[in-house]
């Protein structure tokens, strides 16, 4: 049987038994401060207490999967690991983001070789 638990975790946590639950997955804000929104800077993926609260609620062999930004994960990590738990392997999902330019890499080239021409003392420069 499957339940799904909504609540603040530090809340709800308190009234699950020790060793009940199979598998703890969680997606903690990423402590980016996130256009400055307060949901996103809270330390709840950094607290060592909160995870040791998922341990204790994890049957042994259980497994906790926790979403982290890229930028901030190996803190989560070590909270998790502060905690008790052992890592084992990580998942990590790499992405780009934007729109890419192009970029003309030759003309680009050519204006780095200039400009260090230049610096050396070179006047005049012409390209064929």
């Amino acid at each position: 049987m499957e339940n799904i638990i909504q609540g603040d975790c530090l809340e709800v946590m308190k009234d699950i038994p020790d060793k009940s639950i199979d598998s703890i997955v969680t997606d903690p804000p990423y402590e980016l401060g996130f256009m400055g929104k307060s949901w996103d800077n809270t330390g709840i993926a950094y607290n060592v207490e909160m995870w040791k609260e998922c341990l204790r609620v994890l049957k042994p062999g259980g497994h906790l999967l926790s979403f982290g930004g890229t930028r901030t994960y190996h803190r989560m990590a070590c909270a998790i690991e502060d905690a008790g738990f052992e890592i084992r392997n990580q998942i990590c999902w790499a992405f780009g983001s934007g729109f890419p330019k192009s970029v003309n890499i030759g003309k680009n080239s050519l204006k780095l070789i200039e400009k260090e021409l230049k610096k050396q003392g070179v006047k005049e420069i012409v390209w064929k």
